[in-house]
């Protein structure tokens, strides 16, 4: 998180950029605030202006827009971040959710190492009920894992779902059993700080998961996610009560996260607060 450079916009579609959140493959994440269409209360927004290359195909672009209206007006989740509009026409494309004020599980388990089972059932618990709600609203994510699940001191919230541009031809329900594996894999490192295939997301054709590290009571959960055939892979709805016995997710993440993590998240906080000299909203 850092303030704005000299060539970095001051203003992407309605919202105001007052810093910047990232920058990848897909193109810069600034933190901004406005309101997504007139008469609409302002909120602080992740705003990511895609690069306009990856969106030349137009069925593409259809599809898209029609995932993040659906979400904008069907998945009401506090462990999804809320959708907060797009513009994908226009010279510079760009889509936002709401601003989550966290740090990503990627983050900080390559810092702080793996955590406690308790900490990775609340967080398994909390990655299901998400992809419950967005399948309800027949979304899928495409690009589950620990660099999108963000970690604030309320709940966790996935972010960046539908956005895995390259693979948006698949059946829905592939998608959503393939949502279930990327789940296994990132509770996999959540839990060993390894990826379960060979430093890799994805396996060989053979080759078995690796759950070195992984506590013994997550491992019949993990395995069933990472099955190769993709209809025996459990439902979300299943996946949070087997995760989540106690629905410990339910609590406010201060409850059940590593004290490492919650002091980092602070910090986090603080700085997106210092970035828009405003008291950050809470959810």
């Amino acid at each position: 998180m850092a303030g704005l450079g000299s060539t970095d916009p001051r203003q992407v579609g309605p919202y105001r950029l007052h810093g910047v959140l990232g920058d990848g493959r897909m193109g810069t994440v600034y933190l901004g605030r406005g309101a997504p269409r007139r008469g609409a209360r302002k909120q602080l927004v992740a705003v990511r202006a895609l690069r306009p290359y990856l969106l030349r195909d137009r069925p593409l672009r259809a599809r898209l827009r029609q995932e993040m209206e659906a979400a904008a007006s069907g998945v009401r989740s506090e462990y999804v971040a809320d959708a907060a509009g797009c513009e994908l026409d226009g010279a510079q494309p760009w889509i936002a959710n709401a601003f989550v004020p966290g740090v990503s599980l990627e983050a900080l388990i390559s810092k702080y190492g793996p955590m406690p089972e308790s900490s990775v059932r609340a967080l398994g618990g909390a990655l299901a009920r998400s992809l419950t709600a967005l399948h309800a609203a027949r979304i899928t994510h495409r690009d589950l894992g620990p660099h999108n699940v963000l970690l604030a001191l309320d709940s966790p919230r996935v972010v960046d779902y539908g956005l895995a541009l390259g693979n948006m031809s698949g059946p829905a329900t592939d998608e959503m059993a393939d949502d279930v594996f990327d789940l296994g894999a990132t509770l996999v490192y959540a839990a060993s700080a390894h990826q379960p295939f060979a430093g890799n997301m994805l396996p060989m054709a053979r080759e078995d998961p690796d759950l070195t590290g992984v506590p013994d009571g997550l491992c019949p959960a993990l395995f069933a996610c990472l099955h190769k055939t993709p209809e025996s892979r459990p439902p979300p709805s299943v996946l949070t009560h087997a995760l989540d016995l106690a629905d410990t997710a339910e609590l406010p993440a201060t409850d059940w996260l590593p004290e490492s993590f919650v002091h980092e998240i602070g910090h986090a906080t603080e700085a997106a607060r210092r970035l828009t000299g405003r008291r950050l909203f809470g959810r």
